[in-house]
């Protein structure tokens, strides 16, 4: 009886994603609901708390009334759509971190370093974050903020080489 007690405590604390809750985020749906999340395990509809179960660690569904919000998270990207027609919810605000291995959007570490590094010394400004990512078979895809305003450079990067860093910001409106 102790070894079973025991191996139900180390599957516990083994899985501690399981017990992971919804990142901070705010967000806008199709059906003009908001929705919220505290990052703390509360998420709102409309200003009202919703019931929140934990699909794993890295998706939710929020409940209030005949509104559902399946939630999901990968590394810093949330998303967010009602359920069940799928509507896809424009995430406006998020605090997720990356993912424990520390990839974001499925780019490893390195080619987010990669990026980093390449752009800093294409603007010559070392205060750079990484604000997305996006794996691809040919080349990851990185988004990175530029300065306090967070000007937006993206990169090409497979395996930490940089083939490509471009501004985002469009000039023309400066």
């Amino acid at each position: 009886m102790k070894r079973i007690a025991l191996a139900v405590a180390i599957a516990l604390l083994a899985t501690p994603a399981l017990a992971a809750t919804p990142p901070k985020f705010a967000a806008s749906c199709p059906s003009g609901s908001e929705v919220t999340s505290d990052g703390r395990g509360t998420v709102e509809i409309d200003g009202s708390k919703a019931a929140l179960k934990t699909m794993s660690g890295t998706a939710w569904q929020a409940h209030l009334g005949a509104m559902t919000i399946d939630i999901g998270r990968d590394g810093a990207q949330v998303f967010a759509s009602e359920a069940p027609k799928g509507d896809i919810c424009k995430v406006t605000s998020s605090s997720a971190a990356p993912n424990a291995d520390d990839s974001i959007g499925g780019v490893p570490r390195a080619d987010q370093k990669a990026c980093l590094k390449a752009v800093k010394h294409k603007t010559n400004n070392k205060v750079v974050t990484v604000l997305d990512a996006t794996s691809s078979e040919a080349n990851n895809m990185v988004t990175i903020g530029v300065g306090p305003d967070k000007a937006k450079w993206q990169c090409l990067v497979k395996n930490g080489s940089v083939s490509k860093v471009m501004s985002l910001t469009d000039e023309g409106a400066l």
